[in-house]
C-alpha cells in the first residue's frame, strides 16, 4: 500500500478491523487549493470488480449512443468514457450477473444527465424542475412526449427495459425507489445549496437525492431474477431499510469528503465545508469529523445486520435474500469509494459535468 496515495489509485487492501477495512486517507493536493488529507475510512466491503466488466464495456456505450446521450468522436463522448461509469457498476456490483453491471452503468450515465443539471447553481430553475417532473411521469407510467428530448426518452427506454426484467411487486418496488429519488433532486432543484442552514440538512437531502436510493431496488431485480429469491419482503422490512438508508449517508460522506475539491471550484454545497462553518474549525478538523460520522454509521449497520435473525419475522425463510441484498449494500459503498480515485469527475474540472 503506498505511503502517498492519491487519486487515480485503488488500495486492494488496508487494515482489517471488526466491522470492516480501514483505507489510508486520500491526499486531496490540487493547485489553488488548501492541501487536506481525508482520514483512514471504514470500508464495510472488499475490493470487487466484476468478471463481466470487459463483456459490458461495448454494449454500454452502443446504449449510449443509440439514446443519443452521446455521440462518438464528441467531447461528450470523452467525458462519459473519461468518468469510467462502466467501471464504476462492476466495482460496486461486483457479485452480480452481467445485466445489472450493464443497466447499473446506464443508470449511472442518466443519474449524471439530470445530476449535473441540478448540480449547476447558474442552470434555469424552471429547466431544472421540468427535467425532474418529465422523469417523474414516466416513473409513473408515462410515455415519452413530442417535446421530450433525448435524456427524457432514454430514461423512459431504460425504464421499460428494467421492467421486462422485474416481477411486478419489485419492479412497483424499483418505481417507487425512483419517486423518491426525483421527490428529493426536485427539493435539491428548489433550494440554493448554497445557502443550506446547516450540515445536516445538507446530509438528508443528499440521502435522499442520491442515486443509491433506488440502486439498491435495481440490484433486487437481478438477484430475485438470476437466484430465483423473494425480495420484495426484503425491501419492505424496516430494519433493513435502516441499514440501506445508513448505506445512502455513508456514501453520501465519502462523496463530500473526496469531491470537495470538485464541489469548492464548481460552487456546490459540501458536507466538510457546512461542517468547517458550523463549528468554527479548520477544512483538515472538518473532514476528521466526517470520517468518524461515516465510520459510525458503518459499525451501527454491521451491527444492525448482526442482529437481524432477532429483528426480522420469518428470517430463517430468507437468509440468503437478506444476505445477498445487505452485501450488496456493503459493495455499493466500496464500489462508489473506489470509483470516486479512478475516475476523472473528482479531480479534473474538465469532467465536473457531462
Amino acid at each position: 500500500m503506498n505511503e502517498r496515495a492519491a487519486f487515480g489509485v485503488i488500495q486492494g487492501s488496508g487494515r482489517a478491523e471488526e466491522f470492516g477495512e480501514r483505507l489510508r486517507g486520500m491526499d486531496i493536493d490540487f493547485p489553488d487549493f488548501e492541501k487536506i488529507r481525508p482520514p483512514e475510512l471504514l470500508l464495510p466491503g472488499k475490493y470487487k470488480v466484476s468478471e463481466h466488466l470487459e463483456e459490458i464495456r461495448s454494449p454500454y456505450i452502443d446504449w449510449m449512443v443509440s439514446a443519443k446521450l452521446i455521440e462518438r468522436g464528441t467531447d461528450g463522448h470523452d467525458v462519459l468514457v473519461g468518468m469510467k461509469l462502466d467501471d464504476c457498476s462492476a466495482l460496486i456490483f461486483p457479485d452480480h450477473p452481467k445485466e445489472l453491471v450493464l443497466y447499473g452503468a446506464i443508470s449511472l450515465a442518466l443519474f449524471f444527465a439530470i445530476d449535473d443539471v441540478i448540480d449547476n447553481v447558474n442552470a434555469d430553475a424552471s429547466k431544472k424542475l421540468d427535467y425532474i417532473r418529465r422523469v417523474g411521469q414516466i416513473a409513473r407510467g408515462d410515455s415519452p412526449a413530442a417535446g421530450d428530448d433525448h435524456i427524457v426518452r432514454a430514461w423512459h427506454r431504460w425504464f421499460k427495459e428494467i421492467e421486462a426484467f422485474a416481477s411486478p411487486p419489485l419492479f412497483k418496488a424499483f418505481a417507487g425507489a425512483l419517486q423518491f429519488h426525483l421527490k428529493g433532486l426536485r427539493v435539491q432543484a428548489l433550494q440554493d445549496g448554497r445557502a443550506v442552514l446547516g450540515p445536516t440538512t445538507h446530509l438528508m437531502r443528499r440521502r435522499d437525492n442520491i442515486g443509491s436510493s433506488y440502486f439498491m431496488p435495481l440490484a433486487a431485480v437481478f438477484l430475485e431474477r438470476a437466484h430465483g429469491l423473494r425480495m420484495q419482503p426484503v425491501l419492505e422490512d424496516q430494519y433493513i431499510k435502516s441499514i440501506t438508508e445508513l448505506v445512502a449517508f455513508v456514501i453520501v460522506i465519502h462523496n463530500e469528503l473526496l469531491g470537495l475539491y470538485k464541489d469548492m471550484k464548481s460552487g456546490e454545497a459540501n458536507f466538510i465545508a457546512l461542517l468547517q462553518r458550523e463549528h468554527g474549525i479548520g477544512l483538515q478538523s472538518a473532514c476528521d469529523l466526517a470520517g468518524k460520522l461515516a465510520d459510525d454509521m458503518v459499525k451501527a449497520m454491521v451491527q444492525i445486520e448482526r442482529d437481524l435473525p432477532e429483528l426480522v419475522d420469518g428470517y430463517e425463510g430468507m437468509t440468503e435474500a437478506i444476505t445477498r441484498y445487505v452485501r450488496t449494500g456493503y459493495t455499493v459503498i466500496r464500489g462508489t469509494f473506489d470509483w470516486y480515485l479512478i475516475t476523472h469527475r473528482y479531480s479534473n474540472e474538465k469532467y465536473f459535468s457531462l
